[in-house]
């Protein structure tokens, strides 16, 4: 059988290594002890006096005598199933594309992301969960996202203020706030790109955070909430955000899409040298093959998979495309 965390064949429904990072080496049950019915009265329930973040359904769990139960105050996991949306297509495989881009992030393009797996309710509706990482032996770390970060919300900038903003925006408050912002930014930009190739438009300010460290300062969250956004809302625009705040490259007003030219433009508004952006970009095209080979082994059905592989080659099309000068 393969992993529910990493795809690896395995004769647990967790290997080893996921067993350990996830769950602390615990024999956590990959059957959760109640049902989608049951999940969503207890979301109800704790409605009140949770704090959660996000328009998806979700609790936080905890473990207990190597179980995973709902809990108010002291969760270590968040579980986000199947969402009750009334549009969108494919809407029961949500679940299984963020933790397929999730473990792409991470095992192939070598993005720090908050760790993950599938597993199921007692009535076997598969289901999301990831480990909280603004926890630490039970000691919450200080988290903000980038709205909090540009002074962005409902009540001051309307509804649509999560996507009021710019990523060259978002990059001067990495430079304002993160001592190590030369680091911070290149894997902002890794980050970025990253979402534009699997077709992310998704990736709004509430979904980048910074996190404090030990040493007080503060640094890039590890990623969340990845995924093909695109796979079950097709027509939407192809970023959450504008690359640019006003710039605008020959490229994009003769295609009307992002291209090479214009991320290595973000990369220099950034203040990253040339050749660094270059070697970025260039690393990221050269990752098709496992692309490809991870998703292959994913938990998507076979529809699924030729939906994302179409998504994903259309915007490694679309990086690759270099306008004449």
């Amino acid at each position: 059988m393969k992993c529910l965390g990493c795809f690896k064949q395995n004769k647990n429904i967790y290997c080893n290594i996921c067993k350990k990072k996830i769950f602390d080496n615990k024999n956590i049950n990959a059957i959760l002890d109640f049902d989608k019915k049951e999940f969503l009265f207890t979301k109800i329930q704790f409605s009140k006096n949770m704090s959660i973040s996000g328009v998806q359904d979700k609790i936080s769990l905890k473990i207990q005598d190597n179980k995973l139960i709902p809990t108010i105050d002291d969760g270590e996991y968040l579980l986000k199933p199947i969402p009750l949306m009334e549009y969108g297509n494919h809407i029961e495989s949500i679940p299984i594309n963020e933790h397929f881009t999730m473990q792409l992030a991470h095992q192939v393009y070598r993005i720090e992301c908050a760790l993950n797996a599938l597993i199921k309710f007692s009535d076997g509706e598969i289901a999301y969960i990831t480990r909280r990482f603004d926890k630490k032996n039970e000691i919450k770390i200080k988290q903000e996202d980038f709205a909090s970060l540009a002074n962005m919300s409902e009540s001051s900038n309307g509804e649509n203020y999560k996507y009021d903003y710019s990523y060259e925006n978002m990059a001067k408050l990495i430079k304002k706030y993160l001592v190590a912002s030369k680091i911070e930014l290149v894997k902002f930009f890794k980050l970025v790109l990253f979402n534009y190739l699997v077709g992310n438009a998704d990736a709004h300010l509430k979904n980048f955070s910074v996190v404090q460290r030990e040493t007080k300062d503060y640094t890039l969250s590890p990623a969340y909430d990845l995924l093909s956004s695109s796979l079950h809302i097709p027509n939407e625009s192809r970023t959450a955000l504008e690359l640019f705040e006003e710039y605008e490259s020959k490229s994009f007003s003769e295609n009307g899409f992002y291209a090479y030219d214009d991320f290595m433009k973000f990369g220099e508004m950034m203040g990253l040298s040339i050749s660094l952006v270059e070697k970025l970009i260039n690393d990221f095209l050269k990752l098709e093959k496992k692309t490809l080979e991870l998703l292959e082994i994913s938990f998507f059905n076979e529809k699924m998979k030729e939906e994302y592989k179409k998504i994903y080659l259309d915007r490694l099309k679309a990086v690759l495309y270099k306008c004449s000068k």
